[in-house]
């Protein structure tokens, strides 16, 4: 990878090195890395790509990227629309909201978001993000802090209890 903002996404992917170095990507390398996400009505429905993480660019102490939750169905404005369903996981995370309005939901609070807002989650916080938008996607830049994506382990509120729920029935 190059000093300059170049297409370098092709070297990215699968990248393995112990060597930590400056990470430029253009729009067009983002544009390239694939998505993921989920979409069940457990633990909802989001996009994201993975922009930095040490397993895969030469980086440490932080992982990336960019989510994106559609707007609520229109004819539906009652719908959800894109979320995120009540999780957790031990690392705390910042986001930084890029376009559209939504709702961050931590330890049970509501936070009206918009192009702009930044919200930082304290570690193991329970917390969720919808779009409130009918026309407009919901698209935040995430920072988490961890090494690298695998070692962000999401626990949903909804698969505790039914964890829990199960283990009650069997004893």
């Amino acid at each position: 990878m190059g000093g300059v903002c170049s297409s370098s996404a092709d070297e990215t992917p699968g990248f393995k090195s112990d060597t930590v170095d400056v990470v430029c990507l253009n729009k067009e390398d983002i544009a390239k890395l694939d998505n993921e996400g989920y979409n069940d009505r457990e633990h909802g429905k989001i996009t994201w790509k993975i922009i930095i993480s040490s397993d895969r660019t030469p980086t440490n102490s932080l992982t990336a990227g960019i989510a994106t939750c559609k707007p609520k169905r229109e004819r539906r404005p009652t719908s959800c629309g894109g979320n995120i369903a009540p999780h957790r996981h031990w690392q705390a995370k910042t986001c930084f909201f890029l376009s559209g309005e939504g709702v961050v939901n931590v330890d049970l609070i509501e936070y009206e978001v918009k192009a702009g807002s930044v919200v930082f989650i304290p570690g193991n916080a329970e917390h969720s993000v919808r779009n409130q938008s009918l026309v407009e996607d919901l698209v935040w830049y995430y920072c988490i802090a961890s090494n690298n994506s695998h070692d962000v382990k999401d626990r949903f509120s909804c698969d505790v209890v039914k964890a829990t729920t199960v283990n009650r029935v069997g004893a």
